[in-house]
């Protein structure tokens, strides 16, 4: 027998276990008893098996058979509960799981749409939202670092935008470029909506800028450079920009090329006019300008031609009567002395353009009736007579013995200086 509570064997009249201490009662023993007879059933079922299976009806008893039946279904009903049980556990985590991924994902597009309208709180509070379901999302951790990001720029652009609005150009200027070094490298399309804000603030500075230094710029050149930074720049503010650089270029030039042209330097004027319109292309008031310093170049050109040929003519001339009238006689004075000869003396002229000397005149005497009745020769080798100048010259005829005579200057040589 064998106590009921440590399995330890004991003798038939103990009333104790000697090995766990606890009373043996009767109905233990009637328990051991059934033990012992169904260990005995068994024993025998063993020993029939032996024999065949055929006669263990007869050999088991009906207990027996039904207890061991039970047994059997348990055996392979249990593992196959557990199985159902585990997968349908595992089919539930599956389902909880998959619904929270699903729910991140839509957090994290949501906060994407957020992003991309500038809504960069709306969007961060979203991504927190999706990084506390999922603490180790690396996607979400990645995009919550971007939105931060173009935040921070953002701030940067908007405090930009308010110095503009100030016209504090320097820190304006200070803070578009720390943004922009902050977007280069930068593609994705979060940035794109920042980029052309940017974009626009760097347009509106540009203008500003330019609209400041038009005040100082007084020549054609650094207008046309203005002119030329101003047709990089987009808008209404820097289309109204370039219309002030070319009216103040047009201004300039004008008044350059009408100063030019009334001084007759018809060539610089038309190079002025020229560079002008190539700026300020088709302008009817630089064209009109243009228009009138070529007439007024042909006219003068006209005028000088004739002005040349009349200066030929004139020298001509005078070049003729230099060479052939240079001496002109202003009167002649004659006496006959007692021994009957005649004594001449002539006031000359210079008649010439050009200072004269070394001047040499023949002349011829006539009688009352005309008749020649002597000549003469008078000069003076060292008199210089300037043009206009006069100067007295003597010479004596023999033997005239005539007082009513005439004399007539018939030749005069002289040489020009």
């Amino acid at each position: 027998m064998y106590c009921h509570h440590c399995g330890k064997k004991r003798t038939d009249d103990a009333i104790y276990c000697s090995q766990c201490g606890r009373r043996l009662s009767a109905d233990q023993d009637a328990e051991t008893a059934a033990q012992a007879e169904h260990a005995a059933a068994i024993k025998e079922a063993g020993a029939a098996m032996e024999i065949g299976l055929e006669s263990l009806p007869s050999i088991i008893p009906t207990t027996t058979r039904r207890k061991a039946a039970r047994g059997s279904v348990w055996a392979w009903l249990i593992p196959i509960m557990l199985t159902l049980l585990t997968a349908a556990s595992v089919f539930c985590y599956y389902i909880y799981q998959t619904g929270i991924n699903d729910r991140v994902i839509r957090l994290q597009g949501k906060a994407r749409e957020e992003a991309l309208a500038g809504n960069y709180t709306g969007a961060k509070a979203l991504l927190k939202e999706a990084s506390d379901a999922r603490p180790g999302f690396a996607a979400i951790q990645k995009d919550a670092e971007i939105v931060d990001h173009v935040d921070e720029i953002s701030l940067n652009v908007a405090a930009a935008g308010k110095r503009l609005e100030e016209r504090n150009l320097a820190e304006a200027e200070q803070l578009l470029e720390q943004a922009k070094e902050e977007l280069k490298g930068h593609t994705e399309p979060i940035y794109d909506k920042m980029k052309v804000q940017l974009g626009e603030l760097m347009m509106k500075l540009g203008v500003m800028k330019l609209t400041d230094e038009l005040a100082d710029l007084n020549s054609v050149d650094e207008l046309a450079a203005k002119l030329n930074a101003a047709n990089h720049l987009e808008g209404e503010e820097a289309a109204a920009v370039k219309e002030q650089i070319v009216a103040k270029i047009v201004e300039i030039s004008y008044k350059e090329a009408e100063t030019l042209m009334k001084n007759k330097s018809y060539t610089a004027a038309l190079e002025i006019t020229g560079k002008a319109l190539s700026l300020a292309k088709d302008n009817e008031k630089l064209l009109k300008l243009e228009k009138q310093i070529n007439q007024a170049q042909i006219d003068f050109e006209q005028a000088e031609q004739q002005r040349l040929e009349h200066a030929m003519q004139q020298a001509a001339a005078e070049d003729l009567k230099n060479q052939t009238a240079a001496v002109e006689v202003v009167k002649i004075d004659s006496t006959l002395d007692e021994f009957g000869d005649l004594n001449m003396e002539a006031e000359l002229k210079n008649a010439a353009t050009r200072p004269i000397y070394s001047i040499t005149v023949k002349f011829t005497v006539f009688d009352a009736a005309g008749h020649e009745i002597g000549t003469g020769t008078a000069q003076d080798k060292e008199a210089y007579v300037q043009p206009g100048e006069t100067l007295r010259m003597t010479s004596t005829v023999y033997g005239v013995n005539d007082e009513n005579t005439t004399i007539v200057v018939d030749h005069a040589t002289w040489y020009l200086d």
